[in-house]
């Protein structure tokens, strides 16, 4: 696993999870049964410990490696914001 990937496990441990529950296949809604406190935390957790902000709100119900690819990439997109807002992007 990758360190997103881990650092999502715990996030959902500490939210009740069992680790027996938790691979990379595993749903948020439909394999890991969380309801909307358990998103919403689950949100919060991910902006404060992973520095990124994802939408869980949408009809999909987003696999733990779909989920850790999606937080890779708004943190990849958020990095590129940044530096073109420092000037690290002009030539």
């Amino acid at each position: 696993m990758n360190a997103t990937l881990d650092e999502l496990c715990s996030i959902l441990m500490e939210l009740g999870a069992r680790q027996d529950e938790l691979t990379p296949g595993s749903r948020l809604r439909s394999g890991l049964g969380l309801d909307s406190t358990e998103t919403a935390q689950l949100e919060l957790e991910i902006e404060e410990r992973l520095h990124t902000q994802v939408d869980l709100w949408d009809r999909h119900d987003y696999s733990l490696a779909e989920l850790a690819e999606l937080v890779d990439g708004e943190a990849e997109t958020e990095d590129r914001d940044e530096h073109r807002a420092t000037g690290g992007g002009t030539r």
